[in-house]
């Protein structure tokens, strides 16, 4: 017997309804897989560069009036300078420990280049593993880490090779002799470890990668000793040399006990045969030629920037490009009759701080403080990261937009006890023996008039004296290296 089969209407909704599922939960797979390859194809490449005990004396900073350094100024015009940026600390290996991994030194005990026993292991992760983490192909090279070299996190490493050196017998370098250390160098360009360091930064930075880059780039003139190729001494001739300005009066007159004995004996370095660096300086007339030899540093550096710096015109991955340039420290060269660094002071703390990101206005500045703390949470939000929640700093993009925008002052330590805060205006410090110095900055750029005990500026001083941290980690003493020197 023939049957005839029932016919079956809702088949056909059944199979479309089940397609629509099917699409939905594809769909569903598809762009939720999508989504973070998305973003990060959109990611910025970042570029940081960190030079080596730089000070102000650039041509866009105005520290100096013979300063020749045309490829950062062109940097400087290119996006944002921030004229109040400030070192959290002014030696190397605290400076860098506290900017790599975004902790202030108040808070580990990291204050000196010297270790101390006391020190708090740092468990978070440094600026570099961070990108790492987060998708980035990480490329670090030169003097970054305060360690001197690139640090061990990274797809590529690159170690700052040696430079060439004087004639033995013409060779004044060494860590606890006087800065006077300069000399012309019979040497190459391609012979210097910095023109090595920017060969390999454009060597990364011309790979074509899927992941986007980050980059930190260490240069490390005008660090000591100040020896550079010959052609780089030859714009600065020695009888057109400008040493700092000095007071009419003697600096020191207004300076605590305890600043005077900083000044002279950079807390932990040993005289020469009982001279200060300035002392010998001037004894033995060594001044205007270790001027000369830092322009000439200054200069040679800012010319393997700028070979780095051409080779960022064009991204070879299509992607936009943060650049973010700073120095570790600044550095002094006879003001307050102090040398090199080792103190809380403007030419010690100042920095160049310069930004070249999409949509920021060229040429702009921003005069609110600002200081390295800031830069690992500064590079992070600019990459469109989330911000981890254990770095003290803040970052700088809404200064980005908007440049009057308020920030808290800027924290520089020197050892536990010594703290300088500078905010835009002021700078005020306080010792570990509770001595003061108050500097305002709109009429005493210089720093040469203490108003410390001022009573017009009490309440100005009560306010900044509320951003010194009130737990500091234990750390040593500079009173400790006073107390060696008298032994």
């Amino acid at each position: 017997m023939n049957q005839t089969l029932a016919p079956t209407p809702n088949l056909k909704p059944r199979i479309s309804s089940n397609r629509t599922a099917l699409t939905v939960i594809l769909a569903i797979l598809f762009f939720g897989f999508l989504a973070p390859v998305s973003a990060e194809t959109e990611r910025p490449d970042v570029v940081f560069i960190i030079v080596d005990d730089l000070n102000d004396w650039l041509g866009f900073m105005g520290g100096h009036p013979d300063a020749k350094s045309p490829n950062i100024d062109a940097l400087a015009a290119s996006g944002i300078r921030f004229s109040q940026a400030y070192c959290n600390a002014p030696q190397c290996r605290s400076s860098r420990t506290s900017l790599n991994y975004g902790v202030y030194p108040f808070k580990t005990g990291t204050y000196f280049n010297a270790r101390d026993e006391g020190e708090t292991k740092i468990t978070t992760p440094t600026m570099q593993q961070f990108f790492m983490d987060n998708g980035y192909r990480v490329a670090s090279g030169g003097k970054v880490h305060g360690t001197g070299g690139p640090g061990s996190v990274g797809d590529s490493i690159f170690q700052r090779p040696r430079d060439p050196k004087p004639p033995a017998v013409e060779d004044n370098f060494g860590a606890l002799n006087p800065p006077n250390d300069g000399y012309a160098l019979d040497a190459k360009d391609e012979e210097m470890s910095d023109y090595k360091v920017a060969q390999w930064a454009i060597g990364e930075w011309t790979r074509k990668t899927e992941k986007p880059l980050f980059m930190s780039v260490g240069f490390y003139r005008p660090h000591r000793p100040l020896q550079v190729p010959k052609p780089y001494f030859e714009p600065f001739p020695i009888d057109s040399i400008h040493r700092p300005e000095e007071p009419g009066e003697d600096d020191w007159n207004d300076m605590p006990e305890f600043a005077r004995r900083l000044a002279r004996t950079h807390a932990h370095k040993a005289l020469h045969q009982g001279l200060s660096d300035h002392e010998y300086m001037v004894a033995y007339d060594e001044w205007d030629v270790t001027i000369q030899a830092y322009h000439a540093s200054i200069a040679f550096v800012d010319r393997q920037i700028g070979r780095f710096l051409d080779a960022l015109k064009k991204n070879p991955r299509g992607r936009e490009t943060v650049v973010m340039l700073v120095s570790d420290h600044g550095w002094h060269l006879g003001e307050k009759k102090h040398w090199r660094k080792g103190a809380i002071w403007e030419q010690t703390t100042h920095i160049p701080f310069i930004v070249r990101a999409p949509g920021v206005e060229p040429g702009s500045v921003c005069t609110q403080p600002v200081s390295l703390i800031d830069v690992f949470p500064s590079l992070a939000d600019l990459a469109g990261l989330t911000l981890p929640a254990y770095l003290d700093g803040k970052s700088v993009k809404p200064q980005l937009q908007d440049s009057t925008i308020k920030r808290s002052p800027a924290i520089s330590s020197y050892g536990e006890g010594n703290t300088s805060i500078r905010s835009e205006q002021w700078r005020y410090i306080r010792y570990e023996d509770g001595s003061e110095e108050l500097y305002n900055h709109h009429v005493d750029p210089n720093e040469w008039t203490n108003q410390a005990q001022n009573p017009k500026h009490k309440k100005i001083k009560q306010r900044l004296a509320g951003f010194i941290p009130k737990n500091q980690h234990p750390g040593l003493k500079v009173q400790d290296w006073y107390d060696e020197f008298q032994k």
